[in-house]
C-alpha cells in the first residue's frame, strides 16, 4: 500500500525569531523520514529558513516549497505560498515594503513591519493564500462575526482558485469549534480546504524549546508566562499517516494528490535572494 500523500504546507523554523524552535535541516531529514514528498517552509516576515531549507531538501529528495507568514496592520498573518516565479518576486517585494515602512531592524513596538491591504492587492499575482491558524485572519474574523466577509475579501485579493481554508488540530476545543466554523463557510462558498500542522518544533521534545522561546519574545519568566505558552506539544513535524488519521472524518482537507491541489503547483526552484 502506497503512503498518504499528505504535504506539510505550514511550518516555521527558529529563523522565525522566537516564533519557531528547529532550524530547517531538521524538518528536512524528518519530512524525508517519513516519506513525504515535499514541504514548505512558512517563516515569519521572511525568506530568513528558505536557502537552507531548500539545499537540505535536496539531498534529503524531497521538494522544498516556498513560502512566508506576512503579518498584517491588524496583526493577524497571511500564510502565503509561492505559486509561480511571479508569485516568487511579488511576496519579496512585499516583504520588502513593509520592512522599509517599518524603518528600522529593530522598531519600536506598535511599530513593526506591516503589511496593508493595499500591499496585498498589489502583490497577489503568483502566490497561494491559506487562511492560517489561531493567528490567521479567519481566526480573527470568526471571533468578530465576519468570517464570511472575510473569506469573500481574500477571494477578491488572491482569486477563489487560490484560497484554502486551512484547518489545524491540536487537541483543543476552541480550536475545533472554529474548524466546524470555518468547514462551514468553505463548504457555503465552494472553497477547497486544507489540513496543516501549524509546525513550530520539528519534534515533541522541542516543545520545550518553543516554550523557552516565547518567554524571551514576551520578557516572561516560564514561571509567569501561563497562556502564552504552548497548550501541549502537538505542533510538531507529523507523518503523512498521523495527518491523515488526524483528518479522517474530513478527507477532502487532506487529498493533496489532486490535479489541481496547491502543492503540486507551488513552484520548488531555489530562492533568489
Amino acid at each position: 500500500m502506497s503512503s498518504p500523500r499528505y504535504i506539510e504546507l505550514h511550518a516555521r523554523s527558529a529563523f522565525s525569531f522566537l516564533r519557531g524552535a528547529s532550524i530547517p535541516e531538521e524538518y528536512a531529514t524528518i519530512a524525508a523520514s517519513h516519506g513525504s514528498a515535499a514541504m514548505a517552509l512558512t517563516d515569519v516576515d521572511g525568506f530568513y529558513g528558505s536557502p537552507r531549507f531548500h539545499m537540505s531538501a535536496k539531498k534529503a529528495g524531497i521538494q522544498a516549497h516556498v513560502g512566508a507568514e506576512i503579518t498584517a496592520k491588524e496583526g493577524e498573518r497571511y500564510t502565503l505560498l509561492v505559486e509561480t516565479r511571479q508569485g516568487y518576486q511579488n511576496l519579496s517585494r512585499l516583504i520588502t515594503r513593509m520592512k522599509l515602512r517599518a524603518g528600522t531592524k529593530n522598531p519600536k513596538p506598535g511599530h513593526e513591519a506591516a503589511a496593508t491591504f493595499e500591499d496585498f492587492a498589489e502583490f497577489s499575482e503568483g502566490l497561494i493564500c491559506l487562511t492560517g491558524g489561531d493567528e490567521g485572519p479567519l481566526a480573527l474574523a470568526l471571533k468578530n462575526g465576519n468570517g464570511a466577509e472575510t473569506l469573500e475579501r481574500l477571494t477578491r485579493l488572491f482569486g477563489k482558485e487560490n484560497v484554502y481554508v486551512e484547518l489545524e488540530r491540536h487537541l483543543d476545543r476552541d480550536e475545533e469549534v472554529r474548524n466546524q466554523a470555518a468547514f462551514e463557510l468553505a463548504r457555503s462558498l465552494k472553497l477547497p480546504l486544507v489540513a496543516t500542522n501549524g509546525v513550530c518544533h520539528a519534534t515533541r521534545e522541542q516543545r520545550e524549546v518553543l516554550d523557552v522561546f516565547t518567554c524571551l519574545h514576551h520578557k516572561k519568566t516560564l514561571t509567569d508566562a501561563g497562556r502564552l505558552l504552548a497548550r501541549n506539544s502537538e505542533r510538531h513535524l507529523k507523518s503523512p499517516a498521523e495527518m491523515v488519521k488526524l483528518f479522517s472524518d474530513i478527507p477532502e482537507s487532506h487529498r493533496q494528490h489532486r490535479d489541481d491541489f496547491v502543492a503540486p503547483r507551488l513552484h520548488a526552484g531555489r530562492p533568489r535572494l
